[in-house]
């Protein structure tokens, strides 16, 4: 076995009809990237797809069952990009997903101002509090997590430039970065249109929320009714079991 292989797990992809290649040592898939894949308005206009930090893949992988458009991934890490494309051949859909391995802030080596009719993107969620001289001894998981790489103003930047006019932008991040998400949506003219608070259990406090938003988009956020995702079991709830098939 190869030496880097011993981290490596291959699961199903909930009821999907998919597998997925996951390395114990980076940033695996999480409820959070289903979530946001079946939260994003998709049309039959939607022709082109990108997500932002894709990671292994998953989100693609996801939005490939919703729809036959083209879906771009961009992951600065190289081993995970590199899982991306084998996720991406494991499942046959190498004519519909292309895996970029690339910072997301060099978008204009890739494609047009204003070519993506969808931007998606499960961000690193927490500020870097530490000290600069502690970056080189960050691991794979940190990065994934912390905003190093990329930060809110620079992630809404380059969704703004990716994006079309009245093209779609969709977030899954932290409720407590919630004011922050909003003045950042609205600098870049990004308008914030839909908003869903998620919950572990109905008793406990909301930790994650998704947002969509429009490029130039008129004024008016709804705020959708609260995602549930355990029932008083710990049993996943009716609604998200919905999402696994």
């Amino acid at each position: 076995m190869n030496d880097e292989n011993r981290f490596e797990t291959v699961i199903d992809l909930l009821q999907k009809d998919m597998k997925i290649i996951q390395r114990a040592d980076h940033f695996s898939f999480s409820i959070d990237s289903l979530l946001v894949a079946e939260f994003a308005t998709i049309t039959r206009t939607t022709k082109k797809i990108v997500d932002l930090g894709t990671g292994n893949g998953v989100i693609p992988l996801f939005l490939s069952k919703r729809t036959d458009s083209k879906i771009y991934g961009i992951e600065i890490q190289k081993i995970s990009s590199e899982l991306a494309k084998r996720n991406v051949e494991l499942n046959k859909l190498g004519d519909q997903i292309e895996i970029i391995n690339d910072d997301m802030k060099n978008w204009e080596t890739h494609f047009k101002r204003g070519s993506m009719d969808l931007v998606v993107t499960n961000p690193p969620f927490f500020k870097f509090c530490g000290e600069e001289k502690q970056l080189n001894d960050l691991d794979q998981l940190s990065l994934a997590r912390h905003e190093i790489t990329i930060n809110l103003d620079s992630l809404l930047a380059t969704s703004a430039s990716l994006l079309k006019d009245k093209g779609y932008f969709v977030m899954v991040h932290r409720v407590d970065r919630l004011i922050d998400i909003i003045e950042t949506m609205k600098k870049y003219r990004i308008e914030p249109k839909r908003i869903q608070f998620c919950y572990t259990k109905i008793e406990k406090e909301g930790k994650i929320l998704l947002v969509e938003g429009v490029k130039n988009g008129n004024s008016g956020l709804r705020v959708l009714p609260p995602l549930i995702a355990h029932d008083e079991n710990g049993d996943y709830s009716e609604t998200v079991l919905k999402m696994f098939k």
